[in-house]
């Protein structure tokens, strides 16, 4: 029985001797982000998108976001804006719509030598529902789509590799 408890104790010891507090470590420790490209029909996503990713990548302490090891390319793929709710009495005027980001990235790491993920789509959903100026709200919904969109990227590029 002692025995057994001892080896029970130095198993535990043994296996528990290589974890490491907090996440693992990036393949990298600077990034960089290429300007944003946008070959939808919707002008302007580019800069909020950037800013986002940007904002995502600096919240990571392990890495810098700057000149460096790494580098994301990315692309605004796809916008979508779908009716799915008609008014009651008029079954062409909608009152909702689902709307689609999807943005395309490349990480490429040691000037480009290593390809960390290529040409990975990112997407990002969310429902608008109109009450006034539809252009002003779908706008206002950018921010939050291209949020989240920025923390799948951070996500899939600071996973250990």
């Amino acid at each position: 029985m002692k025995n057994l408890s001892l080896a029970l104790t130095a198993l535990f010891l043994f296996g528990c001797s290589s974890y490491q507090l907090g996440a693992p470590n990036a393949a990298f420790r600077s990034i960089e982000i290429a300007p944003i490209r946008n070959s939808t029909p919707r002008p302007g996503t580019h800069a909020v998108l950037q800013s986002k990713i940007t904002e995502a990548l600096a919240a990571d302490p392990r890495i810098k976001v700057g000149p460096g090891e790494a580098l994301l390319s990315t692309e605004v793929t796809q916008y979508r804006r779908d009716g799915f709710t008609t008014k009651t009495g008029d079954a062409y005027a909608y009152t909702s719509y689902r709307v689609t980001f999807v943005v395309r990235c490349t990480l490429t790491a040691d000037g480009g030598r290593r390809t960390l993920f290529k040409d990975r789509d990112f997407t990002s959903i969310a429902t608008l529902q109109l009450s006034g100026d539809s252009a002003a709200e779908e706008l206002s919904l950018a921010p939050t789509l291209f949020a989240n969109i920025a923390s799948q990227i951070r996500e899939a590029a600071t996973t250990a590799w």
